[in-house]
């Protein structure tokens, strides 16, 4: 679904009502306007967009910068829809989520690597709203209007998408009557430009809530009550899923990693079933097999 943007338009024709689903959808019009908007400079597609929105998602609570190849073609309009049900993460089916993994090919390895980051992202303390990204320490700026509710929001049809991911040129010349959000030259990344979302993990501790989970497998010894992970940490701690405790101890005690693993499996995770433009990205990458974590 998200390798050739197909999950996007799953989501915002998805009849859902729960919280959870809402937020989706949100996220999935964020990204279509900002890849509606950097058409105007570079190509970027939707299936492009999905993966570059978890890269900042990971980045804006102060963790690592995952690197990922662009290029990706978006599904052809009509095509059949994604078959990754909109409420996979939700929680109200764990088992379901690791036998998701487990059909698209992908190993206890990989599912911690990419859960534990589920997981920290839930979990980080926020600093402030997510939406006051631009607000920096140094200045003030002014955001022009606000982003509705999904309840505000139709449900869309597969021309409405097509038709919002349309390059429109038209306004697109920066004039005297618009606001423009320019970053700061100095200081730290998450400085220039703006305030990152968390406040209490940055890269040298992203690995802090698998040390705390750490403690609750066998191999501590630990007991406990696990409500504070979630249905991850259930999840990750299951004796059905033995091989997911021991890359906890080893990404808990071992930072570096766990970012190394974590960028693998990303990116890994990115490229299922995604087809690339010409040139040199299909010389690069078709026919060539997936960088893979393996759980020995």
């Amino acid at each position: 679904g998200g390798p050739d943007g197909k999950v996007v338009s799953t989501v915002l024709s998805s009849d859902d009502k729960s919280p959870f689903v809402a937020d989706l959808q949100e996220a999935c019009y964020t990204l279509i306007n900002a890849s509606k908007a950097l058409k105007k400079y570079t190509a970027i597609t939707i299936a492009d967009a999905v993966a570059l929105g978890g890269v900042e998602a990971v980045n804006s609570v102060g963790g690592p910068e995952l690197s990922i190849q662009l290029g990706r073609t978006d599904a052809v309009k009509g095509s059949a829809p994604s078959t990754i049900p909109v409420n996979l993460l939700d929680g109200s089916n764990p088992a379901r989520v690791a036998e998701a993994f487990r059909s698209a090919g992908l190993t206890e390895r990989e599912m911690t690597a990419l859960l534990g980051c589920l997981l920290t992202l839930k979990m980080t303390q926020k600093g402030r709203a997510s939406e006051d990204w631009k607000k920096s320490t140094r200045g003030q700026f002014r955001e022009p209007g606000k982003i509705g509710r999904m309840s505000e929001f139709k449900r869309l049809t597969d021309e409405d998408i097509a038709a919002m991911e349309e390059d429109d040129d038209e306004g697109s010349e920066l004039t005297d009557n618009v606001d423009v959000y320019i970053a700061e030259t100095f200081g730290a990344r998450d400085q220039v430009f703006g305030q990152k979302v968390g406040k209490d993990i940055d890269q040298k501790t992203f690995n802090k809530y698998l040390g705390e989970l750490n403690k609750f497998t066998a191999k501590k010894g630990g007991s406990g009550d696990l409500k504070e992970f979630g249905w991850i940490g259930t999840l990750l701690l299951d004796k059905e899923n033995p091989t997911s405790q021991a890359w906890i101890n080893k990404y808990g005690t071992s930072n570096l990693n766990y970012q190394k693993d974590l960028g693998i499996a990303y990116n890994a995770i990115t490229q299922l079933g995604a087809e690339f433009t010409g040139g040199k990205y299909e010389s690069l990458l078709k026919n060539r097999p997936r960088k893979t974590l393996n759980d020995e």
